[in-house]
């Protein structure tokens, strides 16, 4: 045995089979793939979050909300961007 190398417990397989995983793919109507929902979809984020998300500069990222360009919503002065949105937006879905 080798030192500091774990070792699976007494009467346990030290390799575990791979496991069969039913495909998560759908397909969309136009025959495009349409990925699961992921949970954090919902998540909505400021502009400040949107900055750090897409490592862009806030001067780029509010022309692109004022052009209306990122998919988000105004709630008062502030934007508001869910990330899902986002995410369609960034795959060409949006």
């Amino acid at each position: 045995m080798q030192e500091g190398v774990p070792t699976a417990p007494e009467g346990a397989s030290a390799v575990q089979p791979p496991q069969r995983l039913e495909s998560s793919r759908r397909v969309a109507p136009a025959g495009r793939y349409d990925p699961p929902a992921r949970d954090d979809d919902d998540d909505v984020l400021t502009v400040d979050e949107l900055v750090a998300w897409l490592r862009l500069s806030e001067s780029t990222v509010l022309r692109l909300l004022s052009e209306r360009a990122i998919p988000a919503r105004k709630v008062g002065h502030q934007w508001r961007v869910r990330r899902g949105r986002v995410r369609d937006w960034l795959d060409g879905r949006e």
